[in-house]
């Protein structure tokens, strides 16, 4: 297999403790990088200062932009994958990955109902093998293949 850089990103997230929650996951999990798209309400006002409060203290990133196509702009990713329910990907992420290098985009919808029509159209929607229903960043403490 290639080798591989994981950018976990949030996109759309309106709860601040949400985003926060998220920060903590993707930092636990040892990633250096996270992405934040699209946070609106208090996810924007308080969330968003408070991750980058816990970036800081940790001595990771915290990356904010205004949204989806602007990271895939700024970011330049090889991949960009879309994690989503089963019924909305063809794919399960495992069998990506397989043949998967390089810097890969991995997107989480922060709201429900998840990411929309358009949003799916900018990359790969995939699904996490072994999750039934959703897949976004509240079920994040799964057994994830990406995980470093």
């Amino acid at each position: 297999m290639a080798e591989i850089e994981v950018l976990p990103l949030l996109h759309n997230v309106f709860s601040p403790q949400r985003l926060i929650e998220s920060a903590r996951t993707v930092y636990g999990l040892g990633y250096r990088v996270f992405i934040v798209t699209k946070a609106s309400g208090s996810a924007a006002q308080v969330g968003v200062p408070e991750a980058q409060k816990l970036a800081l203290k940790l001595g990771k990133s915290l990356i904010y932009l205004p949204d989806l196509p602007d990271a895939i702009e700024m970011l330049k990713p090889d991949h960009t994958i879309l994690v989503v329910p089963k019924r909305f990907a063809k794919e399960p992420l495992t069998s990506f990955l397989k043949d998967a290098g390089g810097r890969i985009l991995v997107v989480f919808g922060g709201s429900d109902p998840g990411l929309s029509r358009r949003e799916l159209e900018m990359g790969l929607p995939v699904f996490v093998d072994g999750v039934e229903g959703g897949s976004g960043s509240s079920r994040a403490d799964c057994d994830h293949p990406l995980s470093s």
